[in-house]
């Protein structure tokens, strides 16, 4: 099931600049210092130039951006999709800024990258846009293999569109795979401690099929604070999975909200009533009480559930994967196995690991999740983005 989204256009400049920052963190675009080669004078008319261009691309799609303003309640995915869908009609190549919608006029960016694969000279320009109608650009300049990236950000404000940001640097490694992803990687010296460098537009197309199966049940679930896509486990066996990230992570899908619980202290724990811990994982497990009592604390003579919030020595690692459904099967029992890739920028790899997970749809649009079994994990990548709980014995040692 997909949340909808919805997003208030006119935004004042600085939650326009704060939004900057969070999105280009979240999706690992390395943006700090500057490599570039040419002269300050160069990146200047460079920078100018790009940013004139940046305002009249902006006017193909103000039409959409009105009607956005005039409907308060829009859909953030589809006004993306209509946004790239215009923006191809007049011939940029443009895809969403998590690679979850279809770039359009993308065989000349594959165009592009086979010619720099080739060491001739090449230059394309591919538009990244955000679920507020503004875009992340890439002016992609290749020569004898190297690859000169300049990174500039149109974010919307009241008054104005205009570059919020620019940046150019040649990618310390680049590499164009055989699914179709475009990876390159600005470099860090060692102990940096922003954001990393790596960043991953997905090229070639996929199937449709595939990317809505992906968006209902897939994108919900993540990689992220929990191993429901990255162990083997079935409704026989649940094996490694920790019910207590599984209350969290499915009580935001259920309720489109964190857990009601501050996490902000190291030591602190809950008790959490027996209801509202087991409905958000009942409701996408076909799991019953016993066996979620058997492996979490239980208190019998309060009916509730001790529950203590990640804190600093276990919270989790930033900069997951993200899973991409790239095949799937409907099976004689109306269940549907689905084959989950995680593509992995902090790794430059478009498959870290594969695994087939099956899915019970239900009624009103309603499903559990029944199984998954890992098929193959890349080499010389390890899952180590999930990170586990504190036992007993860690949360009293370090809470002393």
């Amino acid at each position: 099931m997909r949340c909808t989204k919805t997003r208030n256009f006119t935004v004042t400049a600085r939650l326009a600049a704060a939004f900057a920052i969070s999105i280009l963190a979240a999706v690992a675009v390395g943006l700090a210092g500057c490599q570039g080669n040419a002269g300050e004078e160069q990146r200047q008319s460079k920078k100018q130039k790009i940013a004139e261009d940046s305002k009249k691309i902006v006017r193909t799609y103000a039409h959409i951006l009105e009607q956005a303003e005039r409907q308060p309640d829009t859909d953030a995915f589809e006004l993306q999709e209509e946004i790239i869908q215009c923006l191809g009609g007049v011939g940029y190549i443009a895809v969403d800024l998590e690679n979850q919608i279809d770039m359009v006029n993308y065989r000349q960016a594959e165009k592009f990258c086979q010619s720099a694969n080739r060491g001739e000279e090449a230059e394309v320009t591919i538009l990244l846009v955000m679920d507020n109608g503004g875009f992340v650009r890439y002016d992609l300049e290749a020569e004898n293999k190297k690859l000169d990236v300049s990174v500039s950000s149109v974010f919307l404000e009241e008054e104005e569109n205009s570059p919020d940001y620019f940046e150019s640097f040649i990618a310390s490694s680049w590499k164009y795979t055989k699914k179709g992803y475009l990876f390159f990687e600005q470099y860090h010296m060692s102990g940096f401690d922003g954001p990393p460098g790596q960043t991953a537009i997905r090229i070639r197309p996929l199937d449709q099929t595939c990317r809505r199966l992906n968006r209902k049940y897939v994108l919900p679930m993540g990689y992220r604070g929990h191993k429901l896509l990255i162990a083997d486990w079935d409704e026989k066996d649940y094996g490694e999975l920790d019910f207590y990230d599984l209350y969290e992570v499915m009580y935001t899908m259920k309720y489109k909200n964190d857990v009601p619980y501050a996490d902000e202290y190291t030591k602190v724990q809950y008790e959490i009533p027996e209801k509202e811990f087991e409905d958000p994982i009942q409701t996408y497990l076909d799991v019953d009480n016993a066996w979620i009592r058997e492996k979490t604390v239980y208190r019998a003579d309060s009916h509730t559930y001790r529950y203590r919030p990640r804190g600093l020595y276990d919270c989790m690692e930033p900069y997951e994967p993200y899973p991409e459904v790239t095949a799937y099967e409907k099976q004689e029992d109306g269940k549907l196995k689905l084959t989950v890739e995680a593509v992995w920028a902090l790794k430059n790899s478009d498959c870290a690991m594969i695994s087939e997970l099956v899915v019970c749809p239900l009624e009103n649009g309603c499903f559990q999740y029944v199984s998954n079994r890992v098929l193959s994990v890349s080499d010389n990548i390890d899952r180590f983005w999930y990170i586990p709980r504190l036992t007993d014995e860690e949360w009293e040692r370090l809470n002393e």
